[in-house]
């Protein structure tokens, strides 16, 4: 009796110890489903007040996509680097100021991906391009200074203006997934960003010579492309679904032409080798 308890004891402690393990492996697995993280490397262009030229500069980053659906992911970017930009005078051909920055730049949003939608979930599809929507805040420390061309008051590096603050963004772009293997890809992006504030740059107003104040264009805008690689933890449950799995066979099916031949079932009878005399 007593080793029958034993026995009932030990194969219920087994029996829990399993379905806790798997009960924490499966949560585990539902955080990483269609989950992926995209360490990149790029460049930025800035389109502001300051941009006669020299408007190029360096961008680092890591976006992380949760997919939601088998078409749209939830995703959210967050960007490093620093600007920089130098307005010439027309009229001299001389420097009238320029500016650098050391910007953060955080963005949460979507990215929708057409072939998923239109042809169904393929791994073994090479490329897949996605188009991205996003809404953000970009915190930016700023420097502008004064240029050889500003006059005789002001020294050629002096600091005309220092500016730290939060500015709010809008993002729109798109890129491509290329894939090695299922899980891991290529990934090229190119985003454009529309800054609610004209202070990126540090120049939101200038002063002409009877010292009235003049004010510059208003919002900013910004470029950043990037190169990176895509690792995808785990498949979505969409991924393994019948459904669209079922779906994409029978639309990538139709693109395919049918051939028009017929196959001719030969004829039923006897064999003249082995006729019977």
């Amino acid at each position: 009796m007593q080793q029958n308890l034993k026995k009932a004891l030990i194969a219920s402690i087994i029996l829990f110890t399993s379905i806790s393990s798997f009960g924490q492996y499966s949560k585990r697995s539902k955080i990483f489903e269609g989950l992926k993280i995209q360490p990149k490397i790029g460049f930025n262009m800035f389109y502001g007040d300051l941009v006669s030229e020299k408007r190029t500069k360096y961008t680092l980053g890591v976006a992380a996509e949760k997919e939601l659906s088998w078409f749209y992911n939830a995703r959210v970017d967050l960007n490093f680097g620093s600007m920089q930009g130098t307005q010439i005078l027309p009229t001299s051909n001389l420097t009238y100021a320029y500016f650098d920055n050391y910007f953060t730049h955080l963005n949460v949003g979507m990215s929708f991906r057409p072939l998923d939608l239109a042809l169904g979930l393929f791994k073994q599809r090479r490329f897949n391009p996605y188009i991205i929507g996003q809404l953000g805040a970009m915190y930016h420390s700023t420097t502008e200074y004064y240029g050889d061309g500003a006059g005789a008051e002001h020294p050629d590096g002096s600091i005309w203006r220092e500016v730290s603050t939060v500015t709010p963004t809008f993002s729109m772009g798109g890129g491509v997934n290329i894939y090695f293997k299922s899980r891991i890809s290529f990934n090229v992006e190119f985003i454009g960003s529309y800054a609610f504030g004209d202070k990126i740059d540090g120049h939101d107003v200038w002063y002409a010579g009877d010292g009235s104040e003049v004010q510059t264009d208003g919002n900013d805008f910004f470029y950043v492309g990037t190169v990176g690689v895509s690792y995808l933890f785990n498949d979505s449950q969409w991924k393994n679904s019948p459904k669209y799995n079922r779906k994409a066979y029978l639309r990538t099916r139709s693109l395919y032409k049918v051939s028009t031949k017929k196959y001719k079932r030969p004829k039923q009878g006897k064999s003249k080798r082995y006729k019977r005399y």
